[in-house]
């Protein structure tokens, strides 16, 4: 029986597990890129499921949500928290990607590229990422928008409502595609969460359950979202790509039953160092472990000669490390050197505001 919370509340302790659940989905993510094309043929296989990764990401952003929320007073403070998250590390990632870029393949940097990059959305501005990675970046920056959208309109305690007319809405826009093929065609490029969205209303789904929030009722609504990802798996998302539809579906699953385990306390033998480690270096080493990595792969087999399973299990080394880099010494201080800086301006307005008052 869980224990119901005032909505939306905060959670009592940190949830190691989605920790843990992140450092897995990192590792997949990372394995899958490393196995593939001209490195299944050196390996003699390849870990295709790998791409499925993404979908857990998107689950715990969904979570995770509420947790931010929960935090902030005003839309500004969501606005700020997200920025400081995302912005900083991604920054510092996609100018060492481009560093790289220009060493291997400089025809493919220009500085339109480059500030298109920034914004995080460049295919805004007919640019192309510049790691293929970083087309998940844009699928979380919409989601965090949606989110924003009912912070701003005060309607967040009507999520679970507006989400799931919003799926509704996804799979009529999707079965009624023929009447207006290329509008579908620009829409599920553009607007990528078209394909991934009940992943997303899943993970808000479990964090109402774990607070104890309508558990019947939101039970049912995470089938319904499971059967909607489901049906997503071929309308634009990169999985149909490489696993069948019911190997995806399996896989889609599986993962709700995982979450379903991890809310209710099953999964804490997985909040192991080395999890929880990959688990909060999993951003950093999702921005710098594709183009980098697989070009370090190339230099180790191709010019080096290194056998290929020596040569991964050194490229996976080395983008952790630099991960673990980052993390340190771009991604937490500038985090924590943003909100200290809006705190402070905020006590500042706030003080500012009270003798103004105080005068009058």
């Amino acid at each position: 029986m869980i224990e119901k919370r005032p909505y939306p509340d905060t959670i009592d302790s940190r949830f190691l597990e989605l920790d843990a659940l992140r450092g897995l989905a990192a590792i997949m993510v990372v394995l899958f890129h490393y196995t593939i094309n001209s490195n299944a043929t050196l390996l003699g296989w390849e870990f295709r499921y790998g791409v499925t990764g993404v979908d857990i990401f998107f689950m715990i952003s969904g979570f995770v949500i509420f947790l931010t929320i929960s935090r902030v007073r005003q839309w500004q403070d969501f606005v700020v928290s997200r920025f400081a998250r995302l912005y900083p590390a991604f920054w510092f990632c996609m100018f060492l990607t481009t560093i790289v870029t220009m060493l291997f393949e400089p025809e493919l940097v220009s500085l339109q590229r480059v500030l298109a990059n920034m914004t995080m959305m460049p295919i805004f501005f007919g640019q192309e990422n510049m790691d293929q990675s970083y087309w998940t970046l844009l699928v979380e920056l919409i989601f965090y928008f949606w989110i924003l959208v009912l912070l701003v309109a005060g309607d967040i305690k009507r999520i679970v409502s507006v989400g799931l007319a919003l799926i509704v809405s996804i799979i009529l826009f999707h079965l009624f595609s023929s009447q207006y093929p290329d509008f579908h065609a620009f829409a599920t490029r553009k607007i990528e969460l078209l394909n991934h969205f009940p992943l997303f209303f899943s993970g808000i789904l479990f964090y109402l359950i774990r607070n104890g929030d309508h558990v019947r009722r939101n039970s049912f609504l995470i089938l319904f979202s499971l059967l909607a990802a489901c049906f997503l798996h071929d309308q634009g998302g990169r999985s149909q790509y490489h696993v069948t539809p019911i190997e995806h579906y399996f896989i889609l699953a599986f993962f709700h039953i995982v979450f379903a385990l991890a809310i209710f306390g099953k999964l804490r033998f997985l909040n192991q160092a080395p999890l929880l480690f990959l688990g909060k270096i999993s951003y950093c080493l999702y921005l710098v472990h594709q183009y980098i990595g697989m070009r370090l792969l190339l230099i180790f087999t191709d010019f080096w000669h290194i056998n290929i399973y020596p040569a991964l299990l050194l490229t996976i080394a080395m983008v952790v490390f630099v991960a673990y880099l980052v993390n340190k010494f771009v991604e937490i201080p500038a985090n924590v050197l943003i909100r200290n800086w809006y705190k402070h301006r905020n006590q500042k307005g706030a003080h500012t505001g009270s003798r103004e008052i105080a005068v009058q």
